[in-house]
C-alpha cells in the first residue's frame, strides 16, 4: 500500500517526518486519525521496531480503531496502542512496588472510591459531616491532579471543612495502601511519582518507547504532560495531535497550555496544519468557524472543504421542553419516514444529562427506538457488580472492598452485626478482611452460625481462586455456579431475576469477546479493561437506534444528522462559566466541538420556558446563538409569541443585554515568561526546582484571568480577577480549596502553572 497516494500535502508532511518533536494541529473532521495510523506505518517500514513506538489516546475505542488501522495497513505489528490510563495501569504491573503496590492490585472504580470515603467517615465516626461524601471524594480527586498530598492539603487547610477533607483524604490513601488498590488518579499520580523519583527506571522506559504519539493532546493534564515529557527527555521524537478549539475538559484537570505552548516545551519542533475537513457541509462549518473565532485562546487556523454547500443550520424557539422535545422527535421521525435516514444517523445533544428525560418520553410517545450515551453504567449495575467484586477479590485477595460486598452474596446468613465483628477483628489485628474470616473462630463476639458462614465463604474462595490465570470467561462462568449466585437469581421468580440474569449473560459475552481479541490474558487485564472503559467505549452505532448524549461524550463521534438543544444562558454556556473568560471559552468550545459532530444536517433549539429542577422560569437564551453567522442559518420560532421580535426573540425579554456583534479575528496569546511547573521535564531527569522569588516587574503581565498559579501556603488557584495597574497591581484567586483571596503581585509568592493564562480579553 501507498502509505502517502491518497493524502494531502499537509499529511504527507505529518506522515513523513520521524526524528525530533511534532506538533500537528488538526481541525475536526480533518483526517486525523489516518495521519496518525499512516505515520506509525510510516515509521515501521523505515525499519523501527514496534517496541520502540507508543501511542496513546483517551478512549478504548479510539485506541482500537487505530489499532485496527494499523494492523491493516502492516499486519502482525504489535505496536503499543492504548489509553493513558491502561498504559500506566500495565506499567504498574511491572514497577508498582516502588510505591508499595502488589502486581495483582485493584483498580477502584468511581463507585468504590465514593464507598471507601464513606466506610472512612464512618470509621472516624463521623455522623453529621459539614461536607458530603461526594464532595469530600471530589476534593480529594482535585488533590491528586495538582499532584497535593494529603499533608500539602492539611497545611493549607482554612476551616473545619477544609481539615476534614485533609484527614479523610489521609484515610483514605491508607485504606487504598492497605487493599493494594488505586483509584484512576493514582494509575497516573504513581506513574508521575516512579518516574520523577527513579532515573533508572525513567530512562529505561525512555530508551524503550523511542517515539511517542499523543491523540488529543490538548484533553492531557498535568500528570499526563509530566508522564509523556519524561519519556521524551532522551529521545524527544515526541509527536502530539490535537485541537485547542476542542479542548473541553478543564474541569477535569485538562491543560490547554500544554498544546497551546508545545513549541516552548520542545526545541525545532515542527508544526504541520490540518485545516481541510472531510466530515462536513459549507454550511455547518461556516457556522462552526465564526462561531470559535469569538476565542482568544487559541491557534488560528481555518475550517475548509470540498464538500457541498448543504441544508442552512436550522434554529428553532419552542415555548417549553416538553414542545422542544416533541417537536425533535417529530423532526426525526419525519426524516426517516422520508427515507433519507435512518435512526441510528441521528444523535440529539445537550449539556447536562438531566434535559434527557422529556426526550426518552418523547421519544417513547412517538415509538423512537434510542439508546443513552453516559447513563447509569452496566457495570454499576447491582448483579454485575457483585460478579466483578469477586474476580476484584481472587484477583487481590487483599481487596477489602470487594470482600465486604461478596460475603453475603449470595446471602450466607450474615448480619451487619457479625460483620462489624469481623471488621473490629480485622482491624485489632491488621488483618485483611478475608484473613480475619480465616480466623474467625478466634474473633470476639462471632456466633457459631455466623463462624460456620464465614469459613464456608473462606472455602469457596480457596476453590475459586485457583481459577485465577484461566480466562475471564470461564473464571466468571465458575463463579456463578460455584457460588450460587446464578440459582439464587433463578429463584427470584416474582423479582427482577431474569433481567438481572441477561446482564450477566452480557456481562459473560463481553468475556467471551476479551478473551478472543486478548489472547493468554487473565481476569486482571479483563478487570482493568472494564474498569478503565469509558461511557463512549460501549457505544453501538449499530442498534439501530438514535443518540441521546451530552456533548462531553459527543467528543471523536459524528453522525450524518445532529441536534442541539437547551441553547439558554445557564445551560449553555453553564452558570458557572458566567464570571471566568476562560471557563467561558471551554462552554463555546464544547458548542464547536457539537457543530462539528453534524455532517450533513444541524439542527439548535432553545425553550422560552423551561422547567429545570423542579422550578419554572422564563429563559434567556445562549449568547452563543448571537454568535452564530445570520447567512448560514434559517429560523423558526415555534413558541407562539406574537409580539415585535428581533430575530432572535423579544426585546423585552432580557436578551437585549446580549447585543449581538461582529467576531474579531482571533489573536494568538501573547507569550509569557517560562512559567512553573509542578513537575518539569529537568525535575523528572533529576534536575533542579524553580525559583521562589516574587514575580519580577517584567513578568506580572503574565498573571492574567484564567491563569493556573500555585501559592506555598494555599496550593493550586486560577486568577479570577486583576485590578489595577502598575507595582500595585491585584489578583483575585480562586484556590481549590482555600476559597478567593486577593494579592499584590509584584509582592506575592503567586508562581505560574504552565505558561500563562487565558490572554487578555
Amino acid at each position: 500500500m501507498d502509505l502517502l497516494a491518497d493524502l494531502t500535502p499537509p499529511q504527507r508532511e505529518a506522515v513523513q517526518h520521524v526524528n525530533g518533536p511534532l506538533l500537528v494541529l488538526a481541525g475536526a473532521g480533518s483526517g486525523k486519525t489516518r495521519v496518525i495510523t499512516r505515520r506509525v506505518a510510516h515509521l515501521l517500514r523505515q525499519g523501527i521496531p514496534a517496541q520502540n513506538i507508543l501511542a496513546l489516546t483517551f478512549t478504548n475505542k479510539a485506541a482500537g480503531e487505530m489499532r485496527e488501522r494499523i494492523e491493516a495497513i502492516v499486519p502482525g505489528a504489535r505496536v503499543w496502542v492504548g489509553t493513558f490510563h491502561g498504559f500506566c495501569a500495565r506499567l504498574l504491573r511491572s514497577y508498582g512496588s516502588l510505591v508499595g503496590l502488589d502486581a495483582s492490585y485493584t483498580i477502584y472504580d468511581q463507585a468504590d472510591r465514593l464507598r471507601t470515603v464513606r466506610d472512612v467517615l464512618d470509621a472516624m465516626g463521623v455522623e453529621e459531616s459539614p461536607i458530603t461524601p461526594e464532595k469530600i471524594e471530589g476534593a480529594i480527586s482535585r488533590a491528586k491532579n495538582d499532584l497535593a498530598t494529603p499533608k500539602a492539603l492539611a497545611h493549607r487547610a482554612r476551616d473545619d471543612k477544609d481539615r476534614l477533607v485533609a484527614k479523610v483524604y489521609a484515610a483514605y490513601e491508607e485504606r487504598l495502601k492497605a487493599a493494594s488498590a488505586v483509584d484512576f488518579d493514582d494509575l497516573l499520580v504513581h506513574v508521575v511519582k516512579i518516574l520523577k523519583e527513579h532515573r533508572d527506571v525513567r530512562a529505561e522506559l525512555d530508551a524503550r518507547f523511542r517515539y511517542v504519539l499523543v491523540d488529543e493532546y490538548q484533553d492531557t493534564n498535568m500528570a499526563q504532560y509530566a508522564i509523556v515529557k519524561a519519556l521524551s527527555v532522551d529521545h524527544p521524537n515526541l509527536c502530539v495531535t490535537g485541537d485547542p478549539d476542542q479542548s473541553i475538559y478543564g474541569w477535569r484537570g485538562a491543560n490547554l497550555s500544554n498544546i497551546l505552548e508545545f513549541e516552548k516545551d520542545y526545541a525545532a519542533v515542527k508544526v504541520v496544519k490540518l485545516e481541510h475537513n472531510y466530515r462536513s457541509t459549507k454550511n455547518i462549518l461556516a457556522v462552526a468557524d465564526h462561531l470559535i473565532h469569538y476565542n482568544v485562546n487559541r491557534k488560528p487556523k481555518n475550517l475548509l472543504t470540498e464538500n457541498p454547500d448543504g441544508e442552512l443550520v436550522n434554529v428553532t424557539t419552542y415555548a417549553r421542553e416538553t414542545e422542544e422535545a416533541e417537536g425533535v422527535a417529530g423532526k426525526i421521525a419525519s426524516l426517516v419516514r422520508e427515507g433519507s435516514y435512518n435512526y441510528s444517523d441521528v444523535a440529539v445533544f445537550c449539556r447536562i444529562t438531566a434535559l434527557t428525560r422529556t426526550f426518552e418520553q418523547a421519544f417513547r410517545s412517538a415509538r423512537i427506538p434510542y439508546q443513552i450515551v453516559g447513563g447509569v453504567s452496566f457495570y454499576e449495575r447491582q448483579e454485575v457488580k457483585d460478579v466483578v467484586s469477586y474476580l476484584n477479590l481472587i484477583n487481590n485477595p487483599k481487596d477489602d472492598l470487594a470482600m465486604s460486598r461478596v460475603v453475603n452474596v449470595p446471602p450466607r446468613g450474615l448480619g451487619k452485626t457479625s460483620f462489624d465483628h469481623l471488621i473490629a477483628f480485622a482491624r485489632d489485628n491488621d488483618l485483611t478482611l478475608l484473613e480475619a474470616a480465616r480466623r474467625a473462630r478466634e474473633a470476639p463476639g462471632l456466633k457459631e452460625k455466623a463462624i460456620r458462614a464465614f469459613l464456608d465463604f473462606v472455602a469457596l474462595f480457596d476453590e475459586l481462586t485457583t481459577l485465577r490465570d484461566h480466562p475471564a470467561e470461564v473464571v466468571i462462568l465458575k463463579t456463578m455456579e460455584r457460588s450460587g449466585y446464578r440459582q439464587h437469581l433463578k429463584a427470584d421468580s416474582k423479582g427482577d431475576g431474569e433481567d438481572r440474569l441477561a446482564n450477566l449473560e452480557e456481562l459473560i459475552t463481553a468475556a467471551r469477546e476479551f478473551d478472543l481479541e486478548h489472547p493468554g490474558s487473565t481476569i486482571q487485564d479483563f478487570l482493568a479493561d472494564i474498569t478503565l472503559a469509558s461511557p463512549v467505549d460501549r457505544w453501538d452505532q449499530e442498534t439501530g437506534a438514535v443518540t441521546l448524549m451530552t456533548l462531553h461524550a459527543a467528543k471523536g463521534l459524528e453522525f450524518p444528522v445532529v441536534f442541539i438543544i437547551g441553547l439558554e444562558e445557564g445551560l449553555l454556556p453553564h452558570s458557572r462559566a458566567f464570571e471566568n473568560p476562560t471557563e467561558l471559552e471551554e462552554e463555546r468550545r464544547l458548542f464547536f466541538v457539537g457543530i462539528t459532530r453534524a455532517r450533513k444536517e444541524l439542527y439548535v433549539s432553545r425553550c422560552r420556558i423551561r422547567t429545570f429542577r423542579g422550578q419554572q422560569q422564563a429563559t434567556a437564551q445562549s449568547r452563543f446563538l448571537m454568535e452564530l453567522p445570520e447567512d448560514f442559518l434559517t429560523f423558526d420560532d415555534r413558541s407562539g409569541v406574537s409580539s415585535v421580535e428581533t430575530r432572535w426573540g423579544s426585546s423585552s425579554s432580557g436578551y437585549a443585554s446580549y447585543a449581538p456583534r461582529r467576531p474579531q479575528p482571533s489573536r494568538t496569546p501573547s507569550p509569557s515568561p517560562s512559567g512553573f511547573r509542578l513537575t518539569t521535564a529537568a525535575q523528572l531527569a533529576g534536575g533542579g526546582s524553580e525559583p521562589t522569588a516574587p514575580p519580577k516587574p517584567g513578568e506580572l503581565d503574565a498573571f492574567r484571568p484564567g491563569a493556573s498559579v500555585l501559592h506555598p501556603q494555599y496550593g493550586l488557584g486560577r486568577i479570577m480577577a486583576i485590578e489595577g495597574a502598575g507595582p500595585n497591581r491585584k489578583g483575585r484567586v480562586a484556590f481549590t480549596l482555600a476559597g478567593e483571596r486577593t494579592f499584590v503581585l509584584a509582592k506575592s509568592p503567586l508562581k505560574l502553572v504552565g505558561k500563562g493564562g487565558a490572554g487578555p480579553r
